[in-house]
């Protein structure tokens, strides 16, 4: 649902310029992903989309303190998949449908990405 509301808002409004929180190659490799509607068939593909996800500079932001920094986020990622229902397809640090549906949409509208 949120997917859908993302992509409907943007679609509407018209914004000149969409931020997400992906890299351009990720966006590259999940635009090939045409036919995909639902947050569990979207994580089929974590796994391939993952190579080209922010996650893999992880280690640029947590130089210093990168233990630390993977601890909260392992503590984070339970606290979501508990809060949730330990549902395994949500993911707070993998970009999901709704990061797909909003480069969709403002592909459409010509929005900069």
């Amino acid at each position: 649902m949120l997917a859908q509301r993302t992509q409907k808002l943007i679609e509407e409004l018209k914004p000149d310029t969409v931020l997400v929180q992906t890299s351009p190659q990720w966006w590259e490799n999940a635009r090939s992903l045409k036919y995909v509607d639902s947050q569990e068939e979207m994580s089929k593909y974590g796994p391939d989309l993952d190579k080209h996800s922010n996650m893999r500079t992880i280690d640029y932001y947590y130089s210093n303190r990168k233990w630390l920094g993977m601890a909260r986020l392992g503590i984070y990622s339970a606290l979501f998949r508990f809060h949730f229902g330990f549902r395994p397809e949500f993911s707070p640090m993998r970009p999901g449908l709704e990061i797909k549906n909003a480069c969709e949409a403002a592909e459409k509208v010509g929005a900069q990405l």
